[in-house]
């Protein structure tokens, strides 16, 4: 299906979906082995045989299961992490950052074309926003992530525009930490943030604006001194420009200030643990927000 046609399906519905979706399973952390049954043999009793399901690990498997999702109509914020797993758990290819942009743009009018009264989320950002597992948003909420690994805050300024048509209730966004690793000046990343959240706020007016803080790390590349600095600004500049600032540094800072160990792979990328930390405040944030947008009518 292209993505005309996608588009021209949702905008049949009254709403996204038209029955409120069940709440999605579990997402897996491991491989796990599923039960289905095998041909029957007329000299022998039915045995389960194991399938094992598993979820995208690179991004060229992420970049194909969202594209699978797109063509099958689907959401993929909106499915299981092992969906579609026999269209990409043999993708070898990384995708470039046109492919991907390309996709957020295709994603993005699709969803525009069957928003309706569903409230949208959306999130920004580098590789920590593009690996935030399927499922955080549900209910009316519809969810569109726009991470790329590897991204930074002079690149993500460039790309406002791919939510062009939709009408967003929040936007989430957290960049920063890859200028930093490059040997930017946090002056340099505090211009860039500024230009981006004075594009949202400007693009986007009816939208809440969540500009989250670096997470600390635990890394040679890149110093937690910089990203407390760039933190303390952060703050300051998006109180004047109307955004809400979210500061996640000391939920994830030990009492060193470097990254919590056990939420952290390496150093600066979330475990499952720091991704269910994060996501916890995700949706508080936004069931808060939603709050208050219904206390003054909005």
């Amino acid at each position: 299906m292209n993505p005309l046609s996608l588009a021209l399906m949702l905008g049949t519905l009254p709403l996204f979906a038209q029955v409120m979706p069940p709440s999605l399973p579990r997402l897996l952390d491991h491989e796990e082995a599923i039960s289905e049954m095998a041909p029957q043999d007329p000299s022998s009793i039915p045995t389960p045989m194991a399938i094992a399901r598993r979820v995208p690990n690179t991004t060229g498997q992420l970049y194909q299961q969202r594209l699978a999702a797109l063509d099958a109509g689907r959401l993929y914020t909106r499915l299981p992490r092992h969906s579609f797993q026999e269209v990409w758990e043999t993708a070898r290819e990384s995708p470039t950052y046109e492919q991907w942009t390309t996709l957020f743009r295709e994603e993005a009018k699709a969803t525009a074309a069957g928003q309706a009264q569903n409230r949208l989320c959306v999130t920004i950002g580098d590789s920590l926003t593009q690996w935030l597992p399927p499922g955080i948003f549900v209910g009316d909420r519809l969810w569109l992530n726009q991470g790329i690994s590897g991204d930074n805050t002079a690149r993500i300024r460039q790309r406002i525009d791919l939510l062009e048509g939709t009408r967003p209730n929040t936007i989430f966004v957290m960049a920063g930490v890859n200028d930093l690793i490059a040997g930017r000046s946090v002056q340099e990343v505090l211009f860039n943030y500024q230009d981006i959240i004075y594009q949202l706020r400007s693009r986007y007016a009816q939208a809440d604006v969540v500009v989250q803080s670096i997470l600390p790390t635990d890394h040679h590349a890149v110093s937690n001194q910089d990203i407390r600095a760039v933190n303390r600004e952060l703050a300051e500049i998006a109180r004047q420009q109307g955004a809400m600032f979210l500061d996640l540094y000391p939920h994830f800072s030990d009492e060193s200030g470097r990254m919590i160990s056990e939420l952290s792979t390496d150093g600066i990328h979330l475990s499952d643990r720091g991704y269910d930390l994060w996501q916890s405040f995700l949706t508080q944030t936004e069931e808060q927000l939603s709050r208050d947008r219904l206390a003054v009518g909005r």
